[in-house]
């Protein structure tokens, strides 16, 4: 089903550089204006001045940012800054990190994958997009014709045929190793035995992948070569601009995680909290919890303690309102079923999800905020720190958060089998590799 290469990464020159952690960062998506800041005052060669240039007063046009970083990116290939491994290879990279107390080790494989059309089954959606950053990453990849950042993918592989091909190959030393400030620890592994490309490549012929992280980057190189290829421009199918860097993690893989995203919303229009959680009352069990007093952390992680305990039971979420303060659960009531009170041609699987219900029953339908994407930029903010959302309650600036358990991988490998997409924000999958790792030119094998 996937059409997986070895490719020549082009990687940061640790001769130059030294500790790659100084010029990695996460991706585009995740980092703010402050976080932006940082970065480029992290080093002078940080590679977000490549994948979120900041822009300029003195910029004559709205596109001298995607200029200024394909000329970043061309000036440090002629100065050695970043260099283009000799021959194709796969790569190895695993990321070591604590969550919640808990040690973790997430293995994934980076490597060039034909773009299809999700229609064709090898490539499957779970969620849907938002126009502006498409906009925004076409162009990036148009001026700098080059994959900076990697989508990450999932597998299935119940029988572990990769697991030992990929532990012996990590065994060896690695190609690079660094520790970035959030205690995550990585490992990256450049592979060019035959047979393990044979392994790799046979075993993906087979096999579906998922889209975990990075459906506007997946988008963009489908259209970007969509475009060419009807102009012309691309007349064969191995041309490497048909292809996409992405990492592939197995999705049995105990060391991935998948974290919730909160809502709130705001927007001019104002929503009654205490209205909307009365309309609630007629599909929800809706329970007030107490929390300790002191700080709202405190508060708001006794919710959410909650929510875990309640989470496999039927669909459940969290609710925030001020004035009075009401921390509240809300559970589908036991004698309605959820699979006849969502409408629309939709999967068991998908109207079984709590983000669902959440979306289909409460925001849209008891809140009345419609589900275009405009609509949705206007009126819910989307945060994964429920501290963030709170305060957004608590400044006025939000009339009502919800906080959720997140989905499980299986829930989205089911709703992305049947075609379907998630709201947008469902998914904040764990740890995200960073951009800068390895990256994929795409003018040449």
């Amino acid at each position: 089903m996937a059409d997986v290469r070895p490719f020549r990464g082009l990687r940061y020159n640790q001769e130059a550089i030294g500790d790659l952690s100084l010029v990695v960062a996460p991706p585009y998506d995740v980092i703010g204006d402050q976080e932006r800041d940082s970065y480029y005052n992290k080093h002078p060669y940080n590679v977000v001045r490549l994948i979120l240039n900041r822009p300029k007063k003195s910029d004559e046009n709205a596109d001298a940012p995607y200029l200024r970083a394909g000329q970043f990116l061309d000036r440090w290939r002629a100065q050695r800054i970043m260099i283009q491994d000799a021959a194709p290879a796969f790569y190895l990279y695993r990321q070591r990190y604590l969550l919640e107390g808990t040690y973790k080790e997430c293995t994934g494989v980076a490597a060039r994958v034909r773009v299809e059309e999700f229609a064709d089954g090898g490539i499957l959606p779970h969620e849907d997009i938002m126009p502006k950053p498409l906009e925004d990453r076409t162009k990036l990849l148009e001026y700098t014709r080059t994959h900076l950042s990697m989508v990450q993918t999932l597998y299935s592989d119940p029988e572990e045929k990769l697991k030992a091909p990929i532990l012996s190959e990590m065994e060896r030393f690695p190609l690079a190793q660094f520790q970035t400030l959030d205690g995550i620890a990585h490992d990256v592994w450049g592979v060019t035995d035959e047979r393990f490309t044979r392994k790799l490549t046979t075993f993906f012929k087979k096999r579906p992948l998922y889209i975990a992280d990075g459906h506007h980057r997946y988008q963009t190189a489908l259209e970007y070569s969509r475009n060419l290829r009807s102009s012309g421009e691309i007349t064969e199918d191995d041309d490497p601009r048909n292809f996409l860097l992405m990492m592939t993690v197995e999705m049995e893989n105990p060391g991935l995680s998948l974290l919730p995203v909160h809502r709130v919303l705001v927007g001019e229009r104002k929503v009654d909290a205490e209205a909307l959680l009365r309309t609630l009352e007629s599909r929800f069990t809706v329970t007030h919890i107490e929390v300790p007093r002191g700080a709202r952390s405190g508060q708001v992680y006794h919710l959410l303690e909650r929510i875990a305990e309640a989470g496999g039971s039927g669909v459940t979420f969290g609710a925030f309102a001020k004035d009075p303060d009401r921390f509240v659960l809300l559970s589908w009531k036991s004698s309605l079923d959820p699979l006849e009170v969502i409408e629309g041609d939709l999967s068991d699987s998908y109207k079984e999800l709590d983000v669902t219900a959440l979306h289909k029953v409460v925001i849209e339908g008891a809140a009345g905020i419609p589900p275009d994407r405009e609509s949705v930029q206007r009126n819910i903010l989307f945060t994964r720190d429920p501290i963030v959302a709170v305060r957004a309650v608590d400044s006025g600036r939000g009339s009502i958060a919800f906080f959720l358990n997140a989905p499980r991988v299986e829930q989205v490998r089911d709703v992305a089998d049947h075609g379907e997409r998630m709201p947008q924000k469902s998914t904040y999958f764990f740890p995200k590799p960073c951009s800068g790792v390895v990256m994929n030119d795409i003018t040449t094998w």
